[in-house]
């Protein structure tokens, strides 16, 4: 965070190796490239769950086969865990990369299924809190969002 308390890159992140992002851009650029496969990164670091599609990133150009983005959701974040609590924002997109956002970040619990076939991935997102629900719920729940990929 900059002195006006903006998020920035123009202060080293602590405990960040040098080269991420040249990597995050070797790999994006590697799983756009996979010609006949669903372009696919799920994560679940963000402590929020979105979708999106990744156009580009810096100088890469993904627009003819871009890469789904899927944050999956933390199970159990309290709520001083939100990125907004601490941060003052939310979760957003970095300005190194283009976004097609399809499921804006929602600071959540919950997780995703994903069924892989040999044709497409349906990905079936689920609202779920310990902190509020029984595990026994779960069983029941009915996704709020479902998306499928299919492959090129």
């Amino acid at each position: 965070m900059g002195k006006d308390l903006k998020l920035t890159t123009a202060i080293a992140k602590p405990y960040w190796q040098s080269g991420w992002l040249r990597q995050h851009d070797r790999l994006m650029q590697a799983i756009a490239a996979m010609p006949g496969r669903i372009p696919l990164v799920i994560s679940g670091d963000l402590h929020a769950i979105a979708e999106g599609r990744m156009i580009s990133s810096g100088a890469l150009d993904f627009s003819k086969n871009p890469v789904a983005v899927i944050l999956a959701g933390p199970l159990g974040t309290g709520d001083r865990g939100w990125p907004s609590a601490f941060r003052g924002i939310g979760a957003s997109v970095p300005g190194h990369l283009q976004m097609e956002e399809n499921l804006k970040p929602l600071e959540e619990n919950g997780f995703i299924m994903a069924d892989f076939t040999p044709d497409s991935i349906t990905i079936s997102y689920f609202r779920f809190s310990y902190h509020k629900q029984a595990a026994e719920v779960i069983d029941t729940l009915e996704p709020f969002r479902v998306t499928e990929l299919k492959r090129p």
